[in-house]
């Protein structure tokens, strides 16, 4: 590995199919929530998802051998970035023949467990080393890379806000939840304001779902025009699906303050630009909620939820940042020397000196 390369081409055509893998595992997941008929591992869902995985494994090995120098050992014929995607392969294909056994033994998931299931689990690790291919491909290759770094990188996002839907807030927008503030102390108090602490909850992990993407891409120097609104679309997108169009105009407002991002994203550095960011995106959603009569939190909370965000955006920048310098080690003190002893030796019979 290290010295043989991909072509834009192939890692588009792998980030396309790892598109369909997760739009085949939403699809999965819709047909969970809303069709009552789903019971059996054997369903056009799961075809669509391991049929596309087959085509994405497929192709990850046809590279190794339409790339690699024929008569090397297989291990240096792989493409740079595409080892760990091999790798993932492997424990996708392990995850899925365990989940049909898992299936088979303790029935179909269809709330909650389906999410923490540990066979799912495995399937999302496979799953996100498989997608992450022509992102490391890209970050090897180094300079300013191609779009397919980006189409992947939405797609892996997409994967793991299907996997944080439960408190995600482009499944569940807290702020479309009613708030009916409980004195402290009061009885009913925290079961008043259980919800609102779960949607706040919720807002600051999908900021650094959206986020940290836009990090890495920009620490690599891979921060393309309309990175932004394909990673924050993807994520968006799929709450829709799952919702059945719910909250779409909530949606809609938060991909146009992702689009309002990216006019200023130039001007702004790490810090300012994850601040920025879901701040842009929560208000937009936002507004989407108002327009479309659901949104039911008051100000204070709204807003608040937006500034906090915003926080939380900055310090994921600041500590993400180039040229962050290393905490300075303290010295310790050097030991203190152990005591000096004297020792004399004497003759038998000799009186102590006093």
């Amino acid at each position: 590995m290290g010295d043989v390369t991909t072509t834009a081409r192939d890692d588009m055509v792998a980030a396309l199919l790892g598109v369909a893998m997760v739009a085949g595992v939403y699809l999965d997941g819709w047909a969970h929530l809303h069709l009552a008929t789903v019971d059996s591992f054997f369903t056009p869902w799961h075809a669509l998802l391991y049929g596309a995985f087959a085509l994405a494994a497929a192709w990850s090995v046809a590279l190794v051998l339409l790339r690699g120098r024929q008569g090397t050992p297989w291990r240096s014929r792989i493409p740079s970035g595409y080892g760990w995607g091999l790798v993932g392969v492997a424990v996708f294909a392990i995850g899925g023949l365990l989940d049909l056994a898992w299936h088979l033994a303790f029935g179909v998931e269809t709330g909650l467990d389906a999410l923490v299931s540990p066979t799912h689990l495995l399937l999302l690790v496979g799953g996100i080393l498989l997608l992450a291919s022509p992102v490391r491909s890209a970050v090897v290759a180094g300079g300013p890379g191609h779009g397919a770094a980006v189409v992947a990188l939405a797609a892996a996002a997409a994967l793991a806000g299907f996997f944080l839907s439960y408190v995600s807030a482009f499944v569940e927008p807290g702020a479309r939840a009613s708030f009916v503030p409980v004195p402290e102390g009061a009885p009913g108090h925290r079961a008043a304001e259980l919800e609102a602490a779960v949607g706040l909850g919720g807002y600051l992990i999908s900021t650094t779902l959206i986020t940290a993407p836009v990090l890495f891409l920009r620490r690599r120097g891979l921060l393309r025009r309309g990175a932004i609104v394909a990673i924050v679309a993807a994520v968006a997108l799929g709450g829709v699906v799952l919702t059945q169009g719910a909250y779409v105009l909530a949606a809609l407002g938060a991909i146009a303050g992702a689009v309002v991002v990216e006019t200023v994203r130039p001007r702004l550095g790490s810090a300012a630009l994850a601040a920025a960011m879901p701040a842009l995106v929560w208000s937009g959603q936002l507004v989407g909620l108002a327009a479309q009569g659901d949104l039911r939190w008051p100000p204070s909370l709204a807003v608040g939820a937006v500034v906090l965000a915003g926080l939380w955006g900055w310090a994921l920048g600041w500590l993400t940042r180039p040229g962050l310098p290393a905490l300075a080690r303290v010295a310790e003190p050097p030991p203190a020397p152990a005591p000096r002893v004297a020792l004399r030796l004497v003759e038998p019979g000799t009186p102590p000196q006093r």
